[in-house]
């Protein structure tokens, strides 16, 4: 049985991950965040309501999956004649 990388799973996959990571933002945001009162030291932070930080974490987590996503590094380019012109003598 051969291991499956996160870029070839289903598209529905990988939006359950995001959907997942970003309840786990909210979550924390819920118990830590606005019950131990950080709020105080967040600016522009506010309480039940979609803030920066909401914003923030949501393009983080989606910056994160996507890249997550992409081609695997084995199948990048291996050198730098490679990346730069797109083929070279010595690799092929």
């Amino acid at each position: 049985m051969n291991k499956v990388s996160f870029s070839e799973l289903p598209f529905l996959v990988k939006a359950a991950v995001f959907v997942s990571l970003l309840n786990a933002w909210v979550l924390f945001e819920e118990v830590v965040i606005d019950r131990h009162g950080l709020w105080r030291y967040l600016p522009f932070y506010k309480v039940g309501l979609f803030c920066v930080w909401d914003l923030a974490a949501l393009l983080l987590i989606g910056a994160g999956v996507f890249w997550w996503s992409s081609a695997p590094r084995r199948e990048r380019a291996s050198c730098a004649v490679r990346r730069s012109v797109g083929w070279c003598a010595g690799c092929t």
